[in-house]
Parts: structure tokens; C-alpha cells; sequence
């Protein structure tokens, strides 16, 4: 049985999927040629205001509309956050060590 397990142990099946219908070349070349096109098209002038914004981020889109993401966006950005949410884990540990010391010392 040890002999035929060690033997005859079969590898697994890989996946090897591959797409009918998507072409990541293509793809990708569609992207440079439209992008060509509305860069010369912004040159000449033939693109209207609408045409020329790009597609909207809809992360900074959906931050602007809660108002608790768009304040921790803001502190984040300001770049002040407490004191105690930065070291929080730190102001817990040193209390547990001072009330052990305190604790072992009046025993």
C-alpha cells in the first residue's frame, strides 16, 4: 500500500482557463487608440467641456457624501489624529504594568 501511494501519487489538474471573448492586447490597444483620439481631439478643439472630463473617481465621490469618511479623510489629510488613538495599545500596556507593579508591591 506505501509503495503505491508513493508511486502513483498524481499531480492535480492546473487551471488553465482562457477567455473567448476577452483579449487583454486588445484590450489594452482600444485604451492607447481612444485615448489618442480624444488627445487630438482636445488639441483641435472639437471636444466640448462634458467630453473633456475624465471619468469620476467614485472613491472620492462616495467620501464626500458620508459625513464620518469625509472627516476621518480630512484629519487624515491634516495629518492630526489623538494621541490616544496613535497609541492607544502603548497607554494600555504601561497601566497593566503599573497596577502589576503596585499590586506585586503591596503584597
Amino acid at each position: 500500500m506505501a509503495r503505491f501511494f508513493f508511486y502513483n501519487n498524481r499531480k492535480p489538474r492546473k487551471f488553465n482557463y482562457k477567455p473567448i471573448l476577452f483579449d487583454p492586447d486588445e484590450e489594452a490597444r482600444k485604451e492607447r487608440i481612444q485615448k489618442r483620439i480624444i488627445s487630438v481631439k482636445r488639441e483641435m478643439g472639437v471636444l466640448s467641456e462634458e467630453e473633456v472630463k475624465e471619468k469620476k473617481d467614485y472613491k472620492t465621490e462616495f467620501v464626500s457624501q458620508t459625513k464620518h469618511l469625509k472627516k476621518r479623510h480630512e484629519r487624515v489629510e491634516e495629518g492630526r489624529n489623538s494621541f490616544f488613538t496613535n497609541n492607544g495599545l502603548l497607554i494600555l500596556i504601561v497601566l497593566i504594568l503599573i497596577a502589576v507593579f503596585f499590586f506585586w508591591l503591596l503584597r
